[in-house]
Parts: structure tokens; sequence; C-alpha cells
């Protein structure tokens, strides 16, 4: 039926199984302010941060999305994929519970795929169509309500897609 080898299930473009790590990370988003405290869900294996909030006051809220690219970029160039236990990160196997997730390009296009799967399945291959995607969920570190979430986002963007969308609305 829907053979697969790898994450990607039968897509020609591999996705790697998530290596999901959370903590906390200190950032300066303007030039002149002041540094801020983040905490952040970040898959080292892709690598990039999936999902991030800045705490004020004693008030988290998610990063929008160029505050999220910016705190993506820096987290990069101090190569905290390569040793994130190192920078204080921990390994988690899912998204955490106040985590707003972002998806990759990739991510998406194979969400997409699986709907259609699903849309093409008959009586007797749903669930197994359905079992396909929530392994792929699975594999990187997310649930099915995020999946929804990222794909009624792709469905309403207009403008061109960027790599690690936000998904808030």
């Amino acid at each position: 039926m829907y053979g697969f080898s790898n994450v990607s299930t039968d897509s020609d473009q591999v996705i790697a199984p998530a290596q999901l790590y959370q903590g906390h990370w200190r950032h300066q988003f303007h030039a002149h302010g002041e540094v801020e405290l983040c905490r952040v869900v970040m898959d080292v294996a892709e690598p990039r941060v999936v999902a991030a909030q800045v705490i004020e006051h004693g008030l988290a809220r998610d990063l929008g999305q160029s505050a999220l690219e910016d705190l993506n970029a820096v987290m990069l160039a101090s190569e905290v994929h390569r040793q994130p236990a190192a920078w204080g990160l921990s390994p988690c196997s899912t998204i955490p519970a106040w985590a707003t997730p972002t998806f990759s390009d990739t991510q998406i296009d194979e969400l997409q795929r699986l709907e259609g799967y699903l849309d093409d399945a008959t009586e007797d291959d749903f669930d197994a169509v359905l079992q396909l995607r929530d392994d792929f969920l699975l594999a990187i570190g997310m649930t099915p309500l995020d999946a929804c979430r990222a794909l009624r986002e792709a469905k309403q963007s207009q403008g061109p897609r960027k790599t690690g969308r936000y998904l808030m609305n």
C-alpha cells in the first residue's frame, strides 16, 4: 500500500526524525534593548528553533515570526544544536504543552501529502493512512492537533512560504 523507508514516508526528500531539546535562552531582540529570557524548543536534527516564548514580568508570550527567525539565527550561529546539553537544554520527546510549534516547509509538504492520502483512501485503508500520519507526527515530535493547525495555516497562506512559519492566527 503506502510503503516508506524513512520518516518522510514515500517522499523523495528525507525528513529526519526530530531530536527535540527545551530550555531557556537569553536573547537581545533589539540592538539597544535589554537581554530577555526566553524558553525555547529546538530540533537539533533539522536544526532549527521549533517554538519559543519570551518571558516578561513573569508572563510568557509566543514570539512572532521575525523574532523567532532572529532567535533561530543567533542560536544556529552559536552552534547550540551541536551540543544542546552544554547550553543548558534538555531532551524532550514531544513539544511541551506551553509551546506553539512551527513546521518546516518539508514537514508541511509531507502533511499535505498525507492529507491527500486521506482524501483518496478507501474504507479498507483509511486506518492505515491515519497510522502513517500519526507515525510521521510522532517522529517529528508533534501531535495531530499541531498538524491540523499546520494544514489550516498552509491552506490560508496566500504569499510565498517561509521556513519555520509561525502558526498563530
